[in-house]
């Protein structure tokens, strides 16, 4: 089969594996308290740092708007907590609180086992082939992602 076709084929399974993958992880947050967006802001905050409003948004490619409800039933929750921002006096940053990191480690241990589980049908040459095609197309594309507060139409 033509390389491009079979490229394709991966595309065409992207948004399935996508709606797939939410639904899993929504599965693992029964009795969180979290929805899928809080707890994809949690891990950026876990991974990143403690980030602006509309820095989180542009990680997560989010508007400000879609972000800051999150944080505030987040912070609501007591599981972000804002702190001053030295670069901007009217935007704080956010930062897990314990309360937040002992949850989203919580998750990730709930959601490793089914990670573990599909591991088994691959080996590591496996996924480091897939990391490097799914990498090599964000980096093929990245000229058509823009700002989500100011998206240019189509």
């Amino acid at each position: 089969m033509k390389k491009s076709l079979e490229l394709y084929e991966i595309i065409r399974l992207v948004r399935p594996v996508h709606r797939r993958l939410a639904r899993a992880v929504e599965a693992k947050l029964d009795g969180t308290g979290i929805t899928v967006g809080m707890r994809a802001v949690l891990e950026v905050l876990e991974e990143a740092g403690p980030l602006s409003v509309p820095e989180i948004g542009r990680v997560l490619f989010l508007t400000r708007q879609q972000i800051q409800v999150m944080v505030n039933t987040l912070e609501d929750a007591g599981l972000v907590e804002r702190q001053p921002n030295p670069a901007h006096k009217r935007s704080p940053l956010f930062r897990p609180t314990d309360q937040g990191t002992t949850l989203f480690g919580e998750v990730r241990a709930r959601e490793n086992d089914e990670i573990e589980a599909v591991c088994e049908l691959f080996s590591a040459d496996d996924l480091q082939s897939a990391q490097r095609v799914l990498c090599a197309m964000l980096d093929h594309f990245a000229e058509f992602e823009d700002d989500p507060d100011h998206p240019s139409p189509f």
